[in-house]
């Protein structure tokens, strides 16, 4: 590998970091999902082959509702370990914050993953954040019921009474507050929304604070829940909504849209010294990313301008890899036309032909929006911790869009360099890359 790894001397120390550049490694994950929570059960579920869409009723108006299929967590016994997670909220009240809940357990499965123990009253772990609509869905779901209620005969209703501890605690900062008091991190902490590429940029930021010395370990988190439909009928309106599951298709020239996902995901990243003087087994190391923001239309990407694939070229340059270096492709796999189409033309222009192979795990998880990137990824780490890339859910071989094979069955294969690709409404991308660690390092 090109980077350099810890030597023995590093392993020895026990003060601050070097001032060179730090290598950053993945020590811990937490997927909170609808085919597993925790890594083994994801992992079973991947390998297997399993998904988990089921349909839901969701209200979007007064009177109206629609079913829409979704791979859901519903309830406390679908995650095991969330119940402290829902009462703590409800003491800090925040009670139905399902999205944050999630998170939280997430955070907790990964700090455990890694082994990581630390002074709950003095630390420096911090957290980044990566939310689309905190609190959203419980603010409008309050909104419903109390619009739908009989009216009140001594004049209008006392609607900012009754929802001001809603409008309150869906703001982003509250959620990074609750994190911090409910886990006891104390470090550098904020959140990123950059649409469905908020967990690339949450990574990128979180892994700055490694290699600038300032931090020795941060947690990169995300949740989604959906209480309402709201949100899923303005996609159902343009188009991008799957109709029932196996219209979600990634790369398929018939694909049918997406479905979203319930849940939560967390990533520990570590400076490769603390890792190394704690013995910490490391998933990979985060080698860089290259960010861009079209700044052009909402809801279509800008594919004149060619972003994507300059942002695949420049992180393959600065981390000193080509693309024939490129082992396995974790594209982001909206499985919509446009945002398929551009990812797919973005990796054929700059990859060109190779050995790699590609997995999208969307299917599986659900579209967890602005999580989406962090739950990807941690499907795209086991993938590469067992060496093994899981099938992609609906694949066909003779209608896909991707020059990269998407693997039909789950298929032993060789990763030593991953590609991990996030695009975003608005029009946010970004390009990952991921090596493997070595054995002993």
């Amino acid at each position: 590998m090109s980077r350099r790894w810890v030597d023995a001397n590093l392993r020895q120390e026990s003060a601050a970091l070097s001032d060179s550049v730090t290598s950053v490694v993945i020590t811990g994950l937490g997927p909170v999902t609808g085919v597993g929570v925790g890594v083994d059960a994801l992992w079973s579920s991947l390998l297997g082959s399993r998904t988990n869409v089921t349909s839901r009723t969701l209200t979007i108006d007064l009177g109206r509702a629609s079913d829409v299929p979704l791979v859901g967590l519903g309830g406390v016994d679908s995650a095991p370990g969330l119940e402290p997670h829902l009462a703590f909220l409800a003491e800090q009240d925040c009670e139905g914050h399902r999205d944050l809940a999630y998170a939280l357990l997430a955070m907790e499965l990964a700090l455990g993953d890694a082994g990581l123990r630390y002074d709950h009253d003095d630390n420096t772990i911090g957290v980044v954040q990566a939310f689309e609509a905190p609190g959203a869905e419980w603010t409008v779901s309050k909104l419903f019921e109390l619009m739908s209620g009989p009216p009140p005969t001594d004049g209008p209703p006392p609607v900012y009474e009754l929802l001001a501890p809603c409008f309150y605690n869906s703001q982003p900062f509250v959620y990074v507050h609750l994190a911090g008091k409910a886990l006891g991190l104390h470090g550098f902490s904020t959140s990123v929304h950059n649409a469905c590429a908020s967990g690339a940029f949450a990574l990128e930021v979180a892994a700055e604070r490694i290699r600038s010395g300032t931090a020795e370990a941060m947690i990169v988190v995300g949740g989604e829940a959906f209480d309402t439909g709201v949100r899923l009928e303005w996609f159902r309106r343009l188009g991008l909504y799957a109709a029932e599951p196996s219209a979600m298709r990634p790369f398929d020239t018939q694909s049918g849209g997406f479905y979203v996902g319930e849940g939560g995901a967390a990533i520990v990243l570590e400076s490769a010294a603390s890792a190394a003087r704690r013995g910490a087994r490391a998933y990979a190391e985060y080698l860089g990313g290259s960010f861009t923001h079209q700044a052009w239309k909402q809801t279509i990407p800008d594919v004149r301008a060619a972003r994507l694939h300059h942002r695949i070229g420049e992180v393959l340059s600065r981390c000193g890899r080509s693309p024939v270096d490129i082992d396995f492709v974790v594209p982001h796999g909206a499985a919509t036309q446009l945002s398929d189409g551009y990812e797919a033309a973005s990796l054929r222009s700059a990859l060109g032909e190779g050995d790699a192979l590609a997995a999208a795990f969307k299917p599986y998880v659900g579209h967890m929006l602005a999580a989406s990137g962090i739950v990807d990824l941690i499907c795209g780490l086991l993938a590469m911790k067992h060496q093994t890339v899981p099938s992609t859910p609906n694949a066909r071989a003779d209608h896909t869009s991707l020059h990269v094979p998407l693997a039909t069955e789950p298929t032993a294969h060789a990763i030593g360099t991953m590609l991990k690709l996030s695009t975003g409404f608005t029009g946010h991308d970004a390009a990952s890359l991921f090596g493997r660690v070595p054995d002993g390092w």
